[in-house]
């Protein structure tokens, strides 16, 4: 809204909505970030070959191929530990919502850390540039979250189980890229063994489908409650 010169209310409707802001800033956000992070990491590592753009590019390119893309122009058995943890991190928030990427999205990880950031300021909804963001939107992504941590957290532990002579991190790695159906590896999915190559499969098919929305098929959804039960907050930390 604004005020013309007869101070009359002038309504100016959104060219972008809120949801494409969110998915905007967030990319640009890992984009940068991650570029920046790769950059001064791997500088005299996986980086030295490159010389003055090419390192940029190349680390550019690393931000970015962890978020579905698949692809890589190093070795990322050579990558530091650091590094491979920030790779970790890229692969699991994955692309956008609406897309063909996996991961939990970038809208989802942004509600988030807005609904951290409002909860640390002492509100009781979450707001952003004059809006609202729905109380149902934070459900799904922390539910979103919570799912995607469990369904990773039980392959990893599997695939340990079955290949205890792996490394954790290879492990942990694997996992991820197989739920965010980026596919990268630190190089062990041929030695794995039949089942962890099974859990793998079915870890990219949860990743793939959605957990939360394969639990919406199975379960009986309820369509409308007509009755509303008295509130009580729950302790939490």
């Amino acid at each position: 809204f604004k005020w013309n010169k007869y101070r009359e209310v002038i309504h100016q409707a959104w060219v972008i909505n809120l949801n494409t802001r969110i998915v905007f800033i967030t990319t640009l956000v890992l984009l940068i970030a991650g570029t920046v992070i790769i950059y001064f990491l791997e500088y005299n590592y996986s980086l030295e070959e490159h010389k003055g753009l090419g390192k940029v590019v190349t680390a550019f390119f690393a931000s970015v191929t962890p978020r579905s893309a698949g692809l890589h122009t190093f070795n990322t058995g050579s990558l530091l530990t650091p590094t491979i943890l920030i790779i970790i991190l890229l692969m699991w928030i994955g692309g956008s919502p609406a897309s063909v990427a996996g991961g939990i999205k970038t809208s989802t990880f942004a509600l988030a850390i807005l609904n951290v950031i409002s909860l640390a300021r002492g509100k009781d909804r979450v707001e952003l540039y004059r809006r609202k963001v729905s109380d149902i939107s934070l459900r799904r992504a922390h539910a979103i979250i919570f799912l995607s941590l469990i369904v990773i957290g039980i392959s990893v532990l599997l695939v340990s189980s079955f290949d205890p002579d792996k490394k954790l991190l290879d492990i942990v790695f694997e996992c991820f890229s197989a739920y965010s159906t980026v596919g990268l590896s630190l190089g062990i999915t041929q030695q794995l063994s039949e089942p962890s190559k099974f859990i793998i499969i079915l870890t990219m098919f949860l990743g793939r489908m959605g957990t939360l929305t394969i639990m919406m098929a199975i379960l009986k959804k309820v369509t409308h409650l007509s009755y509303k039960y008295p509130e009580e907050n729950i302790l939490i930390n």
